[in-house]
């Protein structure tokens, strides 16, 4: 075992079949997180191009966002640790071998509206299950880390996007729970998207040391994955109509407007810098466990996360689109509703 990275390897004469077996099995359940971009990536394509009726060809070319995270993260680990080179061929086989398969050899299976709002909302929980339970076999402290700390922060985001009125959920109506104007399924979301973004960042953390030492860049590559995988998740939630963007708001990227995109950096690297400055001053080593006095440090700085976070979205926003754009005009709107509420 490599003392660095953790990593079993094998010498390629030592595989069999039987080892071989065992060895892809232990590759995929030992790194899920990351695997799982490419597993979304090949879903979703799947989805786009034989669920959707008439299918949507146009969004395939989305899957090259997470299968870029995927197959940075193997190769650095074949680069600047010790996987080997029959791994990371067998991943860059896999993430262009397999999408070119799938969009050349598929089967029209169309699907309803309904059928797929549905799978979509609850295949949210599925996902949290599959994390849950990889998380508490290699280190269960980060279940509370990620879907609990990291859940109280995205069901704030979440919800607070849907307050400000940049978009609604009311479609997605089997999760949802009041007092929350968003669905349990899209903040449950955040936390899996927070748990594979850092997995994947720990990774390049204990192969990089430049990155190791910034906790402001290790937080932008958190933003970072967290976004390439949602630019292919958001153009087919918002095709479906899981969330229904506010009419002002142009669409830029298959109908996703610009600031969705914009608002996952500013929640995300804020969130990230304060993580990994948490871990610094308490001295956890990246993927290390988290005691509970750790998460109560992260929790009482959260509220700060979400200030930076706001300062910096309504900051970004107003250098892209003016002070008469749509988003500062929706900011304003909810701003003069609040002064005159009773």
């Amino acid at each position: 075992m490599d003392p660095i990275t953790s990593e079993n390897t094998l010498p390629a004469e030592a595989l069999t079949p039987g080892t071989a077996f065992k060895a892809a099995r232990n590759e995929l359940w030992r790194h899920l997180p990351a695997w799982m971009f490419f597993i979304y990536g090949v879903l979703l394509l799947n989805t786009e191009l034989t669920n959707f009726s008439p299918a949507r060809a146009d969004l395939a070319h989305t899957i090259v966002f997470p299968l870029l995270v995927f197959v940075i993260y193997q190769v650095v680990r074949f680069t600047h640790g010790t996987g080997s080179r029959r791994l990371v061929l067998t991943s860059l086989v896999l993430a262009f071998g397999l999408p070119a398969l799938t969009f050349f050899f598929h089967t029209p299976s169309p699907l309803s509206h309904d059928a797929l709002l549905r799978i979509y909302e609850w295949s949210n929980f599925g996902w949290a299950a599959l994390l849950i339970w990889h998380l508490w076999r290699h280190q269960r402290t980060h279940v509370a880390l990620f879907f609990g700390v990291g859940l109280l922060y995205g069901a704030a985001l979440e919800n607070g996007g849907i307050i400000l009125g940049f978009f609604h959920e009311t479609n997605l109506s089997d999760t949802m729970v009041r007092p929350f104007v968003a669905p349990v399924a899209t903040m449950i979301g955040w936390s899996v998207v927070l748990s594979m973004a850092t997995f994947i960042t720990w990774g390049l953390r204990k192969r990089l040391p430049w990155l190791r030492r910034s906790a402001l860049l290790s937080a932008i590559a958190v933003g970072s994955f967290a976004t390439l995988l949602d630019l292919q998740i958001d153009p087919i939630a918002t095709a479906v109509g899981c969330w229904v963007w506010h009419h002002t708001l142009p669409g830029w990227f298959h109908g996703v407007p610009l600031v969705n995109f914009v608002a996952w950096m500013c929640a995300l690297v804020p969130f990230g810098y304060v993580m990994f400055r948490v871990q610094e001053r308490r001295g956890l080593r990246d993927g290390a466990a988290w005691k509970p006095d750790d998460l109560l440090a992260l929790l009482k700085w959260t509220p700060a996360g979400l200030v930076l976070a706001a300062l910096v979205f309504m900051v970004a926003t107003l250098v892209i689109e003016g002070v008469s754009g749509p988003s500062w005009t929706l900011l304003n709107t909810f701003t003069a509703r609040l002064v005159s509420a009773p």
